[in-house]
């Protein structure tokens, strides 16, 4: 024969043996085995192409579609295979996806919604991902049982140096917090003339008229009032006149004014303020409460807090003090390194080690996995996203019902998951189900 001839015969016998081998495949191959079941669905699986408009803005190519499965178990059922825009002129119109479809368990798309989801990356994601709600109440629990058991004797042992700490370190903060503030005085003064045209002179001065005034006015005028009557009745106009006549007069003595009204504080207005000690402080108490309970007056201190605490210039003032006193301060750091090289601290730190390693090795398999379990499945989500690059968008196929969108579309998701499947040396858990 030719060979020609003998090389299309030997290309047939090479195909037809690769097609019978496909479809002889899923007879022969363990179905409990997750990598071979997979790969005989990936060569035998039927195939549809879905066409949605993409209202999410989110969404690549290749990006998988997943689905939660009857038995509970998230699984790929489709990847995203094209983008083009719908209307190319105009740039807020959405893009036209086409999605491969795997039909999971016969699923038809058409009885889906579609949600795109994006890992932000953020530190609030991390935590949210290593941290889930039965994640954080395993380690609470587990806290409160330590702190239950040796709670009592490490604080015996750590409150000494805590409180020596904090006396040592008061006085060395007191005098940097002085000095910080020597070294602004020009902005504080800048800052308090501002502060008292902005708010004392526009803004509490007329709220104190308006509001404080009148109450002061209503709760202090009748004792005010009792107790100037009875000054007026001590008080002895001749006694005042000729000692000011005196004083004006060209003979030496010039302070008998000064004696008199001296004599007249001593014997006759002290003991009148006393007798009505009690009235001027009940006056006194019922225009504090009153104040107090004035809805103006709360209202208008809050918001001159507000606006006081929201000035960019007040805060960052406020916040490089607070800095050069506490975090940039040598002397500060130097009292923390004594107590701590104290004798006393490094028993009480050798105590806290032998107490708390256990729980503390505990939580640490709870959030990073331990030998014998593998890789936790929350951590491995975070090094995959986070070191890794990928898992940062997919889409999630949910049943379709009366009060959803549309299933023609991939809409944004309302509220954040995790990555739904988690890939991981162990066949046991290579798919974790996601948290929504």
């Amino acid at each position: 024969m030719k060979r020609a001839t003998l090389r299309i015969l030997g290309i047939a016998f090479w195909i037809f043996a690769a097609l019978a081998a496909v479809l002889a495949l899923p007879r022969f191959v363990r179905r409990d085995s997750p990598t071979q079941s997979s790969a005989v669905d990936y060569l035998v699986r039927r195939t549809i192409r879905v066409e949605l408009a993409d209202r999410s803005g989110l969404v690549e190519i290749n990006e998988p579609v997943f689905c939660r499965l009857s038995d509970g178990r998230w699984s790929q059922v489709g990847h995203v295979d094209s983008i083009s825009a719908i209307n190319p002129s105009s740039s807020r119109s959405p893009s036209r996806c086409v999605l491969t479809w795997y039909e999971p368990q016969g699923l038809s798309p058409e009885s889906f919604q579609f949600q795109a989801h994006s890992g932000s990356g953020q530190l609030s994601e991390v935590i949210a991902t290593l941290f889930p709600l039965e994640k954080r109440q395993v380690i609470r629990d587990r806290l409160a049982v330590a702190f239950q058991s040796h709670g009592e004797e490490l604080m015996q042992a750590l409150i000494p140096v805590a409180q020596r700490g904090l006396q040592q370190s008061l006085p060395v903060i007191e005098s940097e917090l002085r000095a910080s503030a020597d070294r602004h005085r020009e902005e504080f003064d800048r800052l308090l003339a501002r502060w008292n045209e902005d708010l004392v002179d526009q803004r509490l001065v007329p709220m104190a008229r308006r509001e404080i005034m009148p109450i002061v006015r209503a709760n202090g005028q009748p004792v005010a009032e009792t107790i100037g009557r009875e000054l007026w009745d001590r008080a002895s106009l001749w006694r005042f006149g000729w000692r000011a006549a005196y004083d004006r007069s060209p003979f030496p003595r010039r302070d008998l004014v000064q004696q008199e009204w001296e004599r007249f504080v001593e014997q006759d207005a002290i003991p009148v303020f006393e007798s009505h000690m009690d009235e001027i402080v009940a006056a006194l108490q019922k225009t504090i409460m009153e104040i107090a309970a004035n809805r103006q007056v709360t209202d208008e201190l809050a918001n001159m807090m507000q606006s006081f605490l929201s000035d960019p210039d007040t805060v960052d003032l406020l916040r490089r003090i607070l800095k050069e006193s506490l975090v940039d301060n040598p002397k500060l750091h130097q009292v923390w390194r004594d107590v701590a090289a104290s004798e006393d601290a490094r028993r009480a730190f050798a105590l806290t080690g032998d107490r708390l390693e256990p729980v503390v090795r505990q939580i640490g398999d709870e959030i990073f996995g331990s030998r014998e379990k593998g890789i936790n499945p929350d951590f491995a989500r975070v090094l995959r996203s986070q070191i890794l690059g990928k898992d940062r968008r997919w889409i999630v196929a949910t049943p379709q019902d009366s009060a959803s969108g549309p299933s023609n579309s991939i809409q944004p998701a309302a509220l954040p998951m995790s990555y739904p499947v988690v890939y991981l040396a162990d066949p046991d858990d290579e798919s974790e189900p996601g948290r929504d």
